[in-house]
């Protein structure tokens, strides 16, 4: 088998990007058949990707494809050079999530592996694809057309022929819609096959004497893409927040009230914010049945951190619990400015496991379990206070809100 291998270009999408891309539903073929010349060309292709964006994580991406390689080829007779066509629907997850990040539009390109196989020869080959700046609608799904170009391949034995995609890395813009980058930047999205498929998108017979080839398509003026390099930058996100906190030793919950402005890092996620919650108070039982109101005051110690990955935030503040005051009955019991836990709470949050945090959007957000020090310059009752209070498997939910 002799093969003039320029590279097999395939540009699916992202969404999950590209996604940020994308679930979707099929679309109708390029046309597999020349009719002018009466070549037979491949059927159309319906294959499906799973793409892993920055931030966004994973999104599905149905993908249609045609080739312009006749289903028969002549013994020592090379093709054209092998042109494909592609139409991907993104769906409405991986336009929320382009949406999230500051997309109004996508371009871009994609590496893709072709595993070929010909009589007396297995080879690798590159396919490379691109697809034009495509505007990303505000909601719901939308169609990414594209091109790409493999090359010409030829055998000099008889016998059958396939041609099956594997892997593929895309390479993605996003643009904001003044036509500036993304704080994505140009980025790379790795993308897999989902399982139980036939990737062939070529099957032909090779055989004696030449065939005809048919004429070729004409090349569109974006293919191939154009790298821009551009860098990665920073999202900012506030939010308002409601909700309370469980305390768990004195079996009482307060109302919790505030907000968080964080910085996202476009590249990795890292998230860095001040978090500030307003002084709350609420009813507790000390002893079991005597019913104290306390006063709690949230107070953070340097950055919120964390990160926002896979569709998820996750984040952690130091947090010293402070307690001015605790009352029976309206009687003063303790507390005081000084009134405090030892040591500064680590206070871990994160939305919901599995499910895509739109910070347009905002949502659920949750501490499953913190935990308070022994407390210090509560009163003459300090140590009785600091029995109910300091304990681990305390909780916070709340629900986050975009900032107007």
């Amino acid at each position: 088998m002799n093969l003039n291998n320029k590279g097999i270009r395939k540009s699916l999408i992202l969404s999950a990007a590209t996604g940020l891309a994308i679930g979707a539903a099929g679309v109708a073929g390029v046309g597999a058949a020349s009719a002018a010349t009466g070549v037979q060309a491949a059927a159309t292709k319906s294959l499906t990707y799973n793409c892993t964006y920055p931030l966004i994580g994973s999104r599905s991406v149905k993908v249609d494809i045609d080739t312009n390689v006749p289903s028969k080829l002549g013994v020592g007779q090379y093709t054209n050079d092998i042109q494909i066509k592609f139409k991907a629907t993104l769906g409405a997850d991986t336009t929320d999530g382009l949406k999230a990040v500051g997309g109004a539009s996508i371009a871009g390109a994609a590496n893709a592996k072709a595993a070929v196989q010909g009589p007396g020869q297995n080879v690798s080959v590159n396919v490379n694809n691109a697809f034009p700046e495509t505007k990303i609608p505000d909601s719901g799904s939308f169609t990414l057309e594209g091109y790409g170009e493999a090359p010409a391949i030829g055998f000099d034995q008889a016998g059958h022929v396939t041609a099956a995609l594997t892997s593929m890395e895309f390479t993605v813009l996003v643009k904001k819609a003044d036509g500036s980058p993304s704080a994505l930047g140009e980025f790379k999205a790795p993308c897999t096959l989902a399982s139980g498929q036939d990737a062939t998108i070529v099957s032909a017979d090779i055989v004696q004497g030449d065939q005809p080839l048919g004429d070729p398509w004409q090349k569109p003026s974006y293919f191939p893409y154009q790298a821009t390099g551009a860098k990665t930058g920073t999202l900012n996100y506030g939010f308002n927040l409601n909700g309370s906190s469980y305390i768990k030793g004195p079996n009482g919950t307060v109302p919790i009230n505030g907000g968080i402005n964080v910085a996202v890092d476009g590249g990795s996620g890292a998230i860095t914010g001040q978090l500030n919650l307003q002084k709350t108070k609420g009813m507790m039982s000390i002893l079991g049945f005597l019913p104290v109101e306390a006063t709690v005051d949230f107070q953070q110690v340097g950055d919120t951190v964390g990160t926002f990955a896979n569709g998820q935030i996750k984040t952690t503040s130091t947090m010293y619990i402070k307690l001015p005051s605790f009352t029976l009955f309206g009687i003063p019991l303790g507390g005081g400015d000084q009134c405090r836990a030892k040591d500064p709470s680590k206070i871990q949050m994160q939305s919901n496991d599995g499910v895509f945090f739109n910070p347009l959007v905002g949502g659920p957000f949750k501490a499953p379990n913190y935990s308070i020090a022994e407390l210090e310059n509560c009163g003459l009752i300090n140590g009785i206070l600091s029995i109910f209070a300091s304990q681990s498997g305390n909780t916070i939910d709340l629900k986050l809100s975009p900032k107007a």
